[in-house]
């Protein structure tokens, strides 16, 4: 990915826009720096960047850790040649070049490390990962997931809900291979508050863990223990999937590769995009109308809102907010704004595409490409 600049919205009172402030930003605004990066990832009150050199910048607050709170992104030092970040509510983790996991945060779950330490402050390498090589992380509320090199998965941490896919709830506190998926070459991997997507090569997506809007897509609301396969998407080859990040009121995103947009779960105040705020059990499309007719080459979750991409480079968002997070210009006239089918964000640079956009609960980071010179 080339290198953009980075914009940000919504709640910043945590210093996690990276604005050197803490205040609300309604509308996109750059961030105070003077870098470029490849990739973004948000969380609750906490930011990771990674920079064209590889190195990664953070900015917020990490697991209440008031004292180490900062308003603009500060580089992480123990961190280079890191190719994949990702954060969730309380920890955070990196991924460098030779395959190696960084974790830190908050650990009570033993989802950074076996120890016994309530928190670690600053990255620690997962040493139970020494055989293989790591392509990708997620990180849910207590629980870690880790995509290797050839698409197998390791899960540990806390194991409620089925949230390891290992087909039970008991916790773990070393990453153990799922081995319902022996065989299986997964791509891409998301996670929630608590529970897990994964996408297969072949264009099949998994889902494990709770269940309780029936946002997992198999027509039920019970928890799924192992990787199961939605099959309610018919013969449609999924690219990518992403969880919404709230513990309550949960729904799914899922891209198709004729560039379609498929929810699933609750459609309170509009998060589904499908024009009505009704909760579904299975996989319904967004209408491409809703994009302009444009092809939808990203989809990110949030907590009541959802983000897509488009291939022109345009932003489309639906859903509620009522802390900026939306960044829309009708949205800042109403205190608790929703949508039910996607708006396009105006307020972005004009003439510029967005490579990528990453979500949390209430905040919103996108890249920008750089102005021509």
């Amino acid at each position: 990915m080339k290198p953009g600049e980075l914009w940000v919205w919504g709640q910043g009172g945590s210093g996690q826009l990276g604005t050197k402030s803490n205040k609300i930003e309604d509308l996109p605004t750059p961030a105070k720096t003077q870098l470029n990066f490849i990739a973004a990832a948000a969380g609750r009150n906490y930011s990771l960047c990674i920079s064209d050199d590889l190195r990664v910048y953070r900015t917020g607050v990490l697991c209440n850790q008031q004292n180490d709170m900062t308003k603009e992104l500060a580089r992480i030092e123990a961190l280079t040649n890191i190719k994949d970040i990702a954060v969730g509510n309380s920890h955070a983790a990196a991924v460098n070049g030779n395959g190696e996991v960084f974790l830190w945060g908050n650990n009570k779950d033993t989802q950074v490390c076996p120890k016994k330490i309530a928190l670690l402050p600053k990255p620690m390498k997962v040493t139970g990962l020494n055989s293989v090589s790591i392509k990708q992380v997620s990180c849910g509320e207590g629980f870690t997931i880790a995509r290797t090199i050839d698409g197998r998965l390791y899960s540990w941490g806390r194991g409620r809900f089925g949230v390891l896919g290992q087909g039970d709830e008991t916790d773990r506190n070393i990453p153990t291979l799922i081995t319902s998926l022996p065989f299986t070459d997964i791509v891409h991997i998301d996670s929630g508050h608590s529970y897990s997507v994964a996408v297969s090569l072949e264009g099949e997506v998994y889902t494990f863990g709770r269940n309780s809007d029936g946002q997992q897509g198999h027509g039920h609301k019970h928890n799924v223990l192992t990787p199961t396969p939605v099959d309610n998407l018919g013969s449609q080859h999924v690219t990518k999937a992403s969880c919404s990040k709230g513990e309550k009121g949960c729904f799914t995103a899922m891209l198709v590769s004729s560039g379609h947009v498929f929810t699933v779960g609750n459609g309170t105040l509009g998060r589904l995009g499908t024009g009505d705020s009704k909760n579904v059990m299975s996989p319904t499309k967004i209408p491409l109308s809703f994009f302009g007719k444009e092809k939808v080459t990203d989809v990110v979750a949030g907590t009541t809102m959802c983000h897509a991409l488009t291939v022109g480079g345009s932003v489309y968002v639906w859903g509620s907010g009522n802390v900026g997070q939306t960044g829309l210009l009708e949205a800042r006239r109403i205190r608790n704004y929703a949508t039910e089918r996607p708006k396009k964000l105006e307020a972005l640079p004009k003439n510029r595409s967005v490579t990528m956009v990453t979500s949390s609960g209430d905040h919103v980071m996108a890249l920008v490409e750089q102005p021509s010179l």
